[in-house]
Formats: C-alpha cells, structure tokens, sequence
C-alpha cells in the first residue's frame, strides 16, 4: 500500500513518523517547503517527497491531507484527475461539515473521502516540532456518510488506532463542529480574550499556574485558527453568546451581593465538571 501525506507540518510529520510498518505501506510526503521534505527524506520518515501535488497520487491508495480547510480543498480540485480509483482519503481539519461538503463536490467516482480529526497538538507547530508520539491515548474523530462502505470506516478506524489513539470516536459533521466549537475553538477565543488585557503585563509574579493554564493556548497560529474560526462561525458564535449569559450570571450575583446564588453557580460547575472527568477517565 502506498500512502501520501499531504502537508508535513506538526500534525501531517506526526501522523508520518507514527505510520512506519502500517500495512507494509510506502510512505510519500509532500510539503509546498523544499526544506521540510528533504528533512523528512534525511530522517527516512518518508521514502519519496514532493513540493506539489501531481502523478506520484495515481499510485496512492491512501492520501492524508494535513493542511489548512481551504488548501485541502484547493489541492483536491487540483489534483482530482490524478486520485487513484479506489483511494481512500481523510483529513485532520479541524471543521468538517464545510471541508466535507466542498470535498465530496470534487471527487471522481471510486474515491472516497472520510473526515478525520485528530485531538493532539502541541503549542509550537512544525515538522521540526512533530514526532512519533503525538497521537498516544489521543482522541480521533470521524465523520462518516452513507457513502462510505463499511470497510472503508473500518480501514479508517485502524488507521487512528495505529498511530497511537486510544478512542476512535464517530460523529457527524455537523455534531463535530457544535461541540468543537465549544471544547476547542471557545477555548482559544478565552485565551485570546484574556491576553487582551494590559493587566497580564504586569502579572508575572501574581500567578500560581492557573493564568498560565488558562492562557496556554493563546500561543496561536493566528493564519490557521482565523480561518478555524470563520468556516464554523456560526457555531462559535453560539458558544461565545452561551459562556457570555454564564458570566453575566456571575457579574450579577456580585453586583446584587448574592452569595447563595454564586455558591450554587460553584456547585452546579463543580458537579458537572467532576462527571465529565468520571467519563473521560473510566
């Protein structure tokens, strides 16, 4: 089997270093950075790699897009003519009912396209930063459709399994992108938020971590998360209208002195939280 990862930044050198021995595949890499892919070639992460797209797709059976939304659309429709019948492609974007929709417009008969997403990263981006590990006990999720046949989603499903994820999670491209908005995107927007005041300037020594976990995220990549941002802006802006109700509810128990309803607010967060974390580490 050969595959090609497409994009070898933090996320597609990842996935790249993780697929060594996946099927007996032969692994292609291409990176728009010349660097990048002769780094990878030195490293023997990849055994050919390329600066665009081309014939060398006519072979793949597998192809990883890692680049932002809009270029992993924008390389489908220029390389669709050379996608192999029978391939199989995903992504790791992090929206999905507009990658989704723009992609399966594109592609020939025989191919078929699975949404992924991965949930690992880490603050600095990069092939440089990229490594075999990333993806252990992480989340991935797929989006699937009655288009796919069953052994596609399972081929999918092995294929985040060998990389190092612990749960293989399947949504729908509109579920994926309601609750990303809340669990990823909202997150960022916090942070940034948070940043914007000139009091962080003068808070080096006033914080005993919690500052700086809740603005870890805020070491952005401004490029790819403006564009995160637009492509599912009318479910961030939801969640954003949803966590502005909740502090307006806290601003008013201090304003009106209530401290009964401020506990209960407490409680309720406190509660709900520790469910949460009874799920996720079952």
């Amino acid at each position: 089997m050969t595959v090609a990862v497409i994009g070898l930044g933090l996320i597609g050198g990842s996935i790249a270093k993780s697929l060594k021995g996946f099927m007996d595949c032969k692994i292609i890499g291409c990176d728009k950075d010349n660097n990048t892919v002769n780094n990878a070639l030195s490293d023997e992460v990849i055994s050919e790699g390329y600066t665009s797209g081309g014939k060398f797709l006519e072979d793949c059976d597998f192809v990883i897009l890692c680049l932002y939304p809009k270029a992993n659309i924008e390389f489908v429709k220029e390389n669709a003519q050379y996608l192999k019948k029978g391939a199989v492609i995903t992504d790791v974007s992090g929206v999905k009912e507009f990658v989704t929709k723009e992609i399966d417009g594109l592609l020939p008969d025989g191919v078929e396209f699975i949404g992924g997403h991965p949930m690992a990263g880490k603050e600095l981006g990069g092939y440089a930063n990229s490594c075999d590990d990333l993806f252990k006990d992480a989340s991935f999720l797929i989006t699937p459709s009655e288009k796919n046949k069953a052994e596609t989603i399972d081929f999918i499903e092995k294929f985040a399994e060998y990389i190092g994820c612990a749960h293989v999670i399947r949504t729908t491209p509109q579920e994926h992108d309601a609750v990303i908005a809340y669990t990823s995107q909202l997150m960022h927007v916090v942070a940034v938020a948070l940043c914007q005041s000139p009091i962080l300037e003068k808070s080096a020594y006033f914080s005993a971590g919690s500052l700086r976990d809740c603005t870890r995220v805020a070491l952005i990549n401004e490029k790819m998360w403006s564009e995160l941002f637009l492509e599912n802006k009318k479910e961030l802006s939801e969640r954003i209208g949803e966590m502005a109700e909740a502090l307006q509810e806290i601003k008013a128990t201090l304003d009106t002195n209530d401290r009964n309803r401020l506990e209960e607010i407490m409680k309720a967060s406190k509660e709900r939280k520790l469910k949460w974390l009874s799920e996720k580490y079952k």
